[in-house]
């Protein structure tokens, strides 16, 4: 990569996270994007930086022959059309650059997740002691996942100060530093501040809600083994801390709640992000059968 595609690369990633305000997670996977472009562009396309519909539709081709996913192709292609409007609006070209090109069409998905019955086993089969900080310290953070539907990035960085056990609620800072409320339940509440006296007991002190056992922040690979280690007692196929939020999602909607009030919940910025929830499970649907259809019985 030559140095002018260096420096605007690096321009690029400061303005994700500085004016977009991006995590690091997601300025790293976009600038990866842009450097794998480049590479091709140098390759098959000649010198040219400037992204363009010719070279993106010939890039389209090669990701389609390895075999990459239509989602991951759309967000690369994505991450390319956002670096062209980033080098116009910041006045590095003077022209804006028209991209256009035909995507192949994404498959909708139908997000793993766990049968409330499935949950409900597993919260009660778990038994922790308050004299052993990891089994405390695991149980709390996959409950606090299911019982708020928080990320994974906005449960590492809960701090005291968000918590509020009175007004039963716990602030989030979600992306692009949005703030949001959401309320809590006495179970979780309760296990929150069971989890703190037994922090205070062992003298663990930090300005994180879950740390380890000399205060400091979790890594992203640690929380992913606590909630793996508990999904592998279920039939999901997935053992991310997602399934947990999209569990959180589906088993409200599956109890009535209104879909605008889950994206509101889960920090959504549009109601598009939400509406993979809108899915049902066989078991759900003969419900709404037997209730709704006239000859059901």
């Amino acid at each position: 990569m030559t140095g002018v595609h260096h420096k605007l690369i690096s321009k690029y990633a400061d303005y994700l996270s500085n004016n977009r305000m991006y995590s690091k997670h997601t300025v790293l996977s976009y600038t990866r994007d842009l450097n794998q472009y480049h590479q091709f562009v140098q390759q098959f396309s000649g010198h040219n930086f400037l992204p363009n519909s010719k070279s993106l539709r010939l890039w389209v081709r090669l990701l389609a022959k390895e075999k990459k996913s239509e989602k991951t192709i759309h967000r690369k292609v994505s991450s390319v059309k956002s670096f062209a409007k980033f080098l116009f609006i910041t006045g590095e070209i003077k022209e804006s650059i028209s991209i256009e090109l035909q995507l192949p069409k994404l498959k909708k998905q139908i997000p793993t997740y766990v049968k409330e019955k499935d949950m409900e086993h597993l919260l009660e089969s778990f038994q922790w002691d308050s004299s052993d900080y990891k089994s405390c310290l695991a149980y709390t953070i996959f409950s606090c996942f299911y019982h708020t539907g928080m990320r994974r990035s906005e449960l590492i960085s809960l701090s005291s100060r968000q918590f509020n056990a009175y007004n039963q609620e716990i602030k989030v800072i979600g992306k692009g530093s949005k703030e949001r409320i959401i309320p809590l339940s006495n179970e979780i509440i309760s296990q929150l501040n069971a989890f703190t006296e037994v922090k205070t007991k062992q003298g663990i002190q930090s300005e994180f809600i879950f740390c380890d056992k000399k205060g400091n922040k979790l890594s992203d690979k640690q929380v992913y083994i606590i909630v793996k280690r508990f999904l592998d007692k279920t039939f999901s196929n997935k053992k991310s801390p997602h399934v947990l939020r999209h569990s959180f999602a589906t088993h409200l909607l599956q109890n009535g709640a209104d879909i605008n009030a889950i994206k509101e919940l889960l920090g959504h910025s549009s109601l598009s992000a939400t509406q993979i929830y809108a899915h049902n499970d066989i078991s759900q649907l003969k419900k709404i059968y037997k209730k709704t259809h006239p000859f059901s019985e």
